[in-house]
């Protein structure tokens, strides 16, 4: 089965994305191989902002990683309690659905 492809470009091709737009910027989670990768599927949050050069530009890289990774660093941040406990609370409401 292959995977329908969002975007591709240099760095990555994108095969899913969630992105919300509040107008003069935006933000989201996407789903990436990277070219010169392994292969494997990544997790890469992206922001987006309107610039002197174009709408919507695209600020580089700020995350990319594995799932595995994604999930050891949700972890650590839940331990260290990066995040409140309102959005602990959430995110376990989220996932129970």
């Amino acid at each position: 089965m292959s995977k329908k492809v969002v975007k591709a470009t240099d760095y990555c091709t994108i095969l899913q994305q969630s992105i919300i737009d509040k107008g003069t910027y935006a933000y989201g989670i996407e789903k990436i191989i990277v070219n010169d990768g392994d292969g494997e599927e990544e997790i890469r949050w992206v922001f987006f902002k309107d610039t002197m050069r174009a709408k919507k530009q695209l600020i580089a890289r700020p995350l990319d990683l594995p799932e595995k990774d994604l999930l050891e660093l949700i972890d650590k941040a839940i331990n260290e309690k990066i995040f409140s406990k309102v959005f602990v609370e959430s995110l376990k409401d989220i996932l129970n659905k």
